[in-house]
C-alpha cells in the first residue's frame, strides 16, 4: 500500500470532512458572522401550558426586516424536566396581511441549536407570533428570550467530522484498485483478520450498547409498564414452581375479567380503567390466571439464572444487548462457514462487509433504541438460526471430504478463509449436525416464525445424504439432526399443556390487546396490504430530522386489523436486496454450485412469514425482523456469485456497490430507530443529542 497516497488523501478528506461542518451542517452561522443580536419587545402571552397544551407569544409592531431568529422558551414536565418543544412560526409582512405559518422548529434548552433559524419574509415582517407546543399537559414553562438579526453561533461537533472523515478513509481503504481485496495480504499473518474480526466486533457491540442504554424509558422500566416485566415476573414464577404471572394489582382485576361475557373484547375492559384498576395488557388470560404468551427460552437461559444466582430481575435491556451481540457474532460465523465452503476467493473485506449489513440491517439496529422484551425472542431466535446454519454448513464441508467429492483449490494463500483439508472425523460432523439443530429447535422457544429456517437444513445437508453410502452413518446423522427437536418439542408442548390444556396451544390467542385473537381468523383480504406495506412501501423522505418519517399504512381490507406506519417496504428501502431480482443471471453458477435451492427457498419462506405474520398478528415493524434475514441471505448468494464470476472491472464496480450501500443501509436503520422508538418523547435528551449530531444548518 502506497503511504504516500494514502496519507495525502488522508489530509484531502479530513479537509473535505471540515469543510462538511463548516459550509454543510453549520451555513447559517457562516453567513450571519459580524451581526448583532436585537431584543424583541415583551411578547402578549395568551394561553398556558397548566391548562392546556400551546402557549403563544405575540410581538406586535415589530416592522423590520427580519432573517436571524433566537426564540427560547424552556418547557418542564411534571416531575420538572426538560422536554422537547416545538415551536410554530407565524408572521405578517409586506405581501401577508394576516398571519400564516413559516414553520416550525424543535428543541430543548439544553440542545438549543435549533432554537436558532432563519425566516425568509416578503419585505418586512410587522407582527411575529410564536405557538410553544408542549407534548403533554400541565407543563411549566419559562421564557427565555426572544431577539433577531444576530449572529447564530457555531455548533462544531468534533465526533461528526471524525464520522465523516471514518467513512471517507472507509472508501479509500476498500476503493476497488485496493490492495486490501488481495486475500494474499491477510494469509501471510491469519491472525491478523481475526483481530480485525473481533476489533470490528468489539466497536458494533460498543455501538449498540450506547444506543441502547441512551433510551431511559426502557433502562427503568416505568411501574405503569407491568406488561415490559413478564420475563422477570414469569422467572419468579418459575422459581416458585408455578407459571402464572399475576402482580397484586392485577389480581383485582381478574374476577373482574371473568365476569365479563367477552374479556378480550377490548371494549369491556377499558371501563376498569374508571375503577382505578389496570387490566393487564399483551397478557395471555385463560381460566383463572395470567400468562406469558411470548416464547420461554429467554427465561430459561438468561432471568430465570440471573434470578436464582442474584435475587434481583436481569435488566431486560442488558439482555437485549447480549442478544444483539450474539446476532452480530453470528453473522460473522454464518459468513464465514459460507463463504470458505463455497466461495473461497472471496476477498476478505467483502467478508466483513456482508457480515456487518447481515448482522445489523436485519433487525438489530431498529431495536437498540427500543431495547423492550419485545425484541428479546427475537433477537436470540436470531441469533440461534444463524449459528445453526453455520453449523451445519460446516458439517456439510467436513461430510463432503469424507465422500472424497470436493477438490482444494491449490494456492490457500488466494482465500479468504482454508478450507478444511484433513478428513474429520465422523464424531465431529455428527455433533456439529446436533447441536446446530438444537440451537434452530430452541427458536420454537423465542419465535415460533423462526422454525422456518428449518427447511434451510434440506439444500445444505440434503445433497450429503443422498451420496452417502453407508446407511449407517446416514442414519446417525438424522437422528442426530431430528433428536433435538424431540428434546426441546416435549418440554414445550407440557408447558404449554399445563397453562392452556393443549400441547401445541402457546397462548397467543388468548392475548388481551386490542382486538379478540381467537375470533381473527385466516382472512386472505389482509395479505395485499402486509404484502405491500412490508415489501413495497414507498418511503417517505424529507428534509426535517429524522429524514426518514413514518408511511401511512391504512389498509383496504374492510374489517379488523393491526397496523402501525412503516418506514418503506423492505425491497424498496434496502438497495443490497435489490440483487435478488439478478439471480437470473447467475442461475446457472447457482446450479453448478448446488446452491440454487438455497437461494430460492428463503424468498419463499419470508413470502410464507409475511403471510403468517400478517395474518396473525398485522402489519407492525418489528416483524420485519422476522424475514429480513431470509431475504438478505439469498441477495448474499447472488453478490457472492457476481463477485466470483465477475470481470476485474465488473468486481470493482461491485466492490464500490458493497461498500456504499452498507454505509447507507446502517445510516437507514438508525434513522428508523430514531423515529420509530418515539425517542423524541420517552428521552428527548437522547433524541435531541442525536439531532444535533445529525442535523443540517
Amino acid at each position: 500500500m502506497n503511504k504516500r497516497k494514502t496519507l495525502f488523501f488522508a489530509l484531502i478528506a479530513l479537509a473535505i470532512s471540515l469543510a462538511c461542518e463548516l459550509l454543510l451542517f453549520n451555513f447559517r452561522p457562516l453567513t450571519s458572522i459580524g451581526r448583532e443580536w436585537t431584543p424583541l419587545p415583551a411578547p402578549e402571552i395568551t394561553d398556558d401550558l397548566a391548562g392546556g397544551k400551546t402557549l403563544t407569544l405575540r410581538f406586535y409592531g415589530v416592522d423590520r426586516n427580519i432573517r436571524q431568529c433566537h426564540v427560547a422558551v424552556a418547557v418542564y414536565d411534571r416531575d420538572g424536566n426538560t422536554v422537547g418543544t416545538n415551536l410554530v412560526i407565524q408572521y405578517t409582512d409586506d405581501g401577508h396581511s394576516d398571519l400564516y405559518r413559516a414553520g416550525s422548529v424543535r428543541y430543548t434548552l439544553e440542545h438549543d441549536h435549533a432554537s436558532y433559524f432563519c425566516i425568509n419574509s416578503y419585505g418586512d415582517v410587522h407582527n411575529l407570533v410564536f405557538r410553544v407546543e408542549a407534548p403533554e399537559r400541565l407543563c411549566t414553562w419559562a421564557f427565555v428570550t426572544a431577539e433577531v438579526n444576530g449572529s447564530i453561533p457555531f455548533h462544531i461537533s468534533f465526533p461528526r467530522i471524525g464520522g465523516i472523515f471514518a467513512v471517507l478513509m472507509l472508501f479509500w481503504f476498500l476503493r476497488p484498485s485496493s490492495v486490501l481485496h488481495d486475500n494474499r495480504l491477510w494469509n501471510r499473518r491469519r491472525w491478523v483478520k481475526g483481530v480485525c474480526v473481533l476489533l470490528l466486533l468489539t466497536l458494533n457491540a460498543f455501538v449498540c450498547f450506547k444506543l441502547t442504554t441512551c433510551n431511559d424509558a426502557f433502562v427503568h422500566i416505568a411501574d405503569n409498564w407491568t406488561h415490559h416485566r413478564q420475563y422477570a415476573l414469569l422467572a419468579r414464577a418459575f422459581a416458585e414452581g408455578t407459571t402464572w404471572v399475576e402482580t397484586p394489582e392485577q389480581e383485582q382485576a381478574i374476577p373482574l375479567l371473568q365476569e365479563m361475557s367477552n374479556p378480550y373484547d377490548l371494549d369491556q375492559r377499558t371501563p376498569l380503567y374508571g375503577q382505578n384498576i389496570t387490566p393487564p395488557w399483551d397478557t395471555a388470560f385463560y381460566g383463572d390466571h395470567l400468562y406469558v404468551y411470548f416464547g420461554v427460552v429467554p427465561v430459561v437461559l438468561g432471568y430465570l439464572p440471573y434470578y436464582l444466582i442474584t435475587g434481583s430481575d436481569l435488566p431486560t435491556y442488558l439482555i437485549a444487548w447480549v442478544c444483539f451481540v450474539l446476532v452480530l457474532i453470528g453473522a460473522f460465523a454464518f459468513l464465514r462457514a459460507l463463504i470458505r465452503r463455497c466461495f473461497p476467493t472471496t476477498s476478505f473485506p467483502a467478508y466483513v462487509l456482508l457480515s456487518l449489513l447481515l448482522g445489523n440491517c436485519t433487525g438489530v439496529l431498529f431495536y437498540t433504541l427500543e431495547p423492550s422484551f419485545y425484541i428479546v425472542p427475537v433477537c436470540m431466535a436470531l441469533a440461534f438460526v444463524l449459528f445453526a446454519l453455520a453449523l451445519w454448513i460446516s458439517a456439510a464441508e467436513r461430510w463432503e471430504k469424507t465422500l472424497g467429492s470436493s477438490v482444494d483449490p491449490a494456492d490457500p494463500e488466494t482465500l479468504c478463509f482454508v478450507p478444511v483439508c484433513a478428513a474429520p472425523r465422523a464424531a465431529g460432523i455428527g455433533f456439529r449436525i446436533a447441536l446446530g439443530a438444537l440451537l434452530a429447535a430452541l427458536v420454537a422457544g423465542c419465535r415460533p416464525q423462526f422454525l422456518v429456517f428449518t427447511a434451510l437444513a434440506l439444500p445444505i445437508l440434503g445433497p450429503f445424504i443422498r451420496k452417502e453410502s453407508r446407511r449407517a452413518v446416514t442414519l446417525r446423522r438424522i437422528v442426530a439432526f431430528a433428536l433435538p427437536y424431540i428434546a426441546v418439542a416435549i418440554p414445550l408442548m407440557y408447558y404449554n399443556y399445563i397453562r392452556f390444556d393443549s400441547p401445541f396451544d402457546f397462548g397467543a390467542n388468548y392475548n388481551l390487546t386490542t382486538n379478540d385473537m381467537r375470533l381473527r381468523g385466516i382472512k386472505p383480504d389482509r395479505l395485499p396490504d402486509g404484502l405491500f406495506a412490508y415489501l413495497f412501501t414507498l418511503p417517505n423522505v424529507k428534509l426535517q430530522f429524522p429524514y426518514l418519517h413514518r408511511v401511512d399504512t391504512t389498509p383496504i381490507y374492510l374489517g379488523r386489523t393491526i397496523t402501525e406506519p412503516m418506514f418503506g417496504g423492505s425491497l424498496v428501502t434496502f438497495p443490497f436486496l435489490w440483487l435478488i431480482v439478478c439471480a437470473r443471471r447467475v442461475k446457472g453458477l447457482l446450479r453448478e454450485k448446488k446452491l440454487w435451492l438455497f437461494f430460492l427457498l428463503p424468498v419463499l419462506l419470508a413470502v410464507v412469514v409475511i403471510i403468517a405474520d400478517t395474518e396473525m398478528a398485522g402489519i407492525l415493524l418489528r416483524y420485519t425482523g422476522d424475514y429480513l434475514a431470509l431475504l438478505y441471505l439469498s441477495a448474499s448468494l447472488v453478490y457472492l456469485v457476481l463477485l466470483e464470476q465477475a470481470a476485474p472491472q465488473q468486481r470493482r464496480r461491485l466492490r464500490v456497490f458493497l461498500t456504499a450501500v452498507t454505509v447507507f443501509t446502517l445510516a437507514v436503520c438508525l434513522l428508523i430507530a430514531i423515529n420509530a422508538s418515539y425517542l423524541e418523547t420517552r428521552t428527548p435528551e437522547a433524541y435531541f443529542r442525536l439531532k444535533d449530531f445529525l442535523s443540517f444548518g
